[in-house]
């Protein structure tokens, strides 16, 4: 979700609509990661009210729909009562997912650091260790971990 200020009435570019694409399928993540957690979804202030929304991520996802299928958002109205604490604003979200997905890229990293070390330890020629990752979907281990120890 880009800060930046844009035409209201010019038409989203190929670049813009990229961009809410990918806002679209962090909402859905974000919703199943933090929803468990007792996080509805996302408070965002809005300059035109001078108040804070609260969008739930359905209503998020929603008016993301619909900026990219009509080229602009739904009137929007405060939330109900909402309770403040049931809803982060969207740079925590993204930082979040952005600290989530680093994670189990780095954890993966590190566990293919182990397999392939043990597996050498086994005995297994380098070969072997580059076949079973490559099957298994994951990256070359690092050339210093595939030899013989």
């Amino acid at each position: 979700m880009d800060d930046e200020p844009r035409d209201e009435d010019a038409p989203l570019d190929d670049d813009e609509k990229d961009l809410l694409e990918q806002d679209l399928v962090d909402v859905q993540v974000l919703r199943d990661l933090l929803g468990p957690k007792g996080i509805k979804g996302t408070v965002f202030f809005c300059p035109d009210c001078d108040e804070d929304h609260f969008l739930t991520w359905d209503l998020l996802a929603g008016n993301l729909r619909e900026l990219l299928e009509q080229g602009e958002s739904p009137i929007h109205e405060p939330a109900f009562d909402p309770d403040p604490d049931e809803y982060v604003s969207w740079d925590y979200a993204r930082g979040f997912l952005d600290g989530y997905e680093s994670f189990g890229e780095e954890e993966l990293g590190e566990v293919t650091d182990r397999i392939v070390g043990e597996l050498t330890r086994r005995g297994w020629r380098p070969d072997e260790v580059k076949g079973l990752l490559a099957a298994s979907g994951v990256d070359d281990p690092p050339q210093d971990q595939s030899g013989p120890p």
